[in-house]
């Protein structure tokens, strides 16, 4: 479902499906989600895409780059498994030593030389990778879930490009005819 809000706040959220959803969200690290559904997988390519401009902004820092090969094993691993299968525990629970393990290296480092003032974003990666784990890792546990909200993103590109060249709206009430309109072709 589409909606269109100036800005993510708690009053924003006000009158759309998610408000009273009691599924689990996908989204982009959105601190407002949280507060909505019963659970929460971080769209991991948003993740991926944070930890590649990481690698480059601090090229000699490993962890970035390991923690970067891990989650596209784990996306790897998840989209070579049928949907009806259950996940291998053990795999999982490997997946996670990893992960763990990733982030050790990272803080290790972190504490002996920390962040410039020039570039934090690489060490609140981590700082979120590390409070939020369960969220980066739920879809090895629950073949429902997507590693990532692409699908509704991809959805949503070819409007994007289009008003880009062709497309303006006047007043917010036709932008929500639009997502109403996309809303229902989606369901359809």
């Amino acid at each position: 479902m589409y909606f269109t809000r100036d800005k993510k706040r708690h009053e924003d959220v006000k009158g759309t499906m998610a408000e009273e959803y009691q599924g689990i969200l996908v989204h982009d690290h959105e601190k407002t989600f949280y507060g909505y559904g019963v659970d929460h997988q971080e769209c991991l390519a948003h993740v991926l895409r944070y930890l590649k401009d990481s690698i480059k902004n601090e090229p000699e820092w490993t962890w970035s780059r390991a923690m970067h090969s891990l989650l596209q094993a784990m996306i790897h691993y998840r989209n070579s498994i049928s949907s009806e299968a259950s996940p291998d525990i053990e795999k999982v629970a490997e997946f996670e030593r990893r992960y763990r393990a990733v982030l050790q290296k990272a803080g290790d480092k972190y504490e002996d030389i920390p962040p410039t003032k020039y570039y934090k974003d690489g060490y609140n990666l981590y700082l979120r990778m590390k409070k939020y784990m369960s969220n980066h890792v739920l879809f090895l546990h629950d073949h429902r879930v997507p590693a990532t909200n692409n699908e509704a993103e991809w959805l949503l590109r070819n409007y994007k490009r289009k008003q880009q060249q062709a497309a303006s709206f006047r007043s917010q009430e036709s932008i929500d005819c639009l997502c109403q309109c996309m809303s229902m072709l989606v369901m359809m």
